[in-house]
């Protein structure tokens, strides 16, 4: 039986197999299968449960990947490749609602960690990754332009701080929960800062949790 660590590292090295062969990885849809449908009843699935790009990469949240890989198994389709998504995000609500076989309560779904807001990715040691590249975010109405990122993140960085984000940002062991996470989003957007990628808002997937309460962020 392979391994969980061997499920995730074949996409990966498949995948960069591809992109130094110059080639794209192939599509998603092309991954499904259900008897008697073509690719293009394949990519009709897709976008009926939510992901109409069919593309192989995107930029979903993981949560919300999983969702869409479990409207694809309803409607009776199943991976050529054998891949289970809640086989390797186990902690994911999706998943976890998937094996207990109800919804979550908001405190259950809070306990749970948040994998979308860089600023909590932890850095591990020889990852080539630094404290700059986690700032997720930035005064509203800042300027975009590169030239400016670095005064921008320093502007950013202290107020993270005191809104609970890691202090130097990767120094944690783990990502933030989804009650943590949603707090911490809560208090920048109060002090004038908006996300970098709105992307990772907890309030846009789960606007009933605590930290969301009267939230009037952008939510798309």
């Amino acid at each position: 039986m392979r391994r969980k660590s061997q499920v995730i590292a074949f996409p990966a090295l498949l995948a960069s197999f591809f992109l130094l062969a110059g080639c794209p990885p192939p599509a998603d849809f092309t991954k499904w299968e259900r008897t008697s449908t073509t690719l293009d009843g394949v990519r009709s699935a897709m976008a009926a449960c939510g992901n109409p790009v069919g593309g192989s990469l995107n930029r979903f949240p993981s949560n919300e990947r999983a969702l869409q890989f479990q409207c694809m198994q309803r409607l009776g389709f199943t991976r050529k490749d054998g891949f289970e998504f809640c086989d390797v995000m186990q902690n994911l609500p999706a998943c976890v609602e998937q094996k207990i076989g109800h919804p979550l309560s908001v405190s259950q779904l809070e306990a749970l960690p948040f994998e979308g807001d860089e600023g909590f990715y932890p850095i591990k040691p020889d990852s080539g990754r630094y404290e700059n590249m986690q700032v997720s975010w930035r005064k509203v109405g800042a300027s975009l332009h590169f030239s400016v990122q670095i005064a921008n993140n320093q502007e950013a960085l202290p107020v993270m701080y005191a809104c609970g984000y890691p202090k130097p940002l990767g120094s944690n062991l783990a990502v933030a929960s989804i009650g943590r996470t949603a707090k911490a989003q809560r208090c920048m957007i109060d002090h004038g800062f908006e996300p970098k990628d709105k992307m990772m808002l907890v309030c846009r997937p789960y606007p009933h949790v605590t930290g969301c309460k009267h939230n009037d962020s952008p939510a798309t």
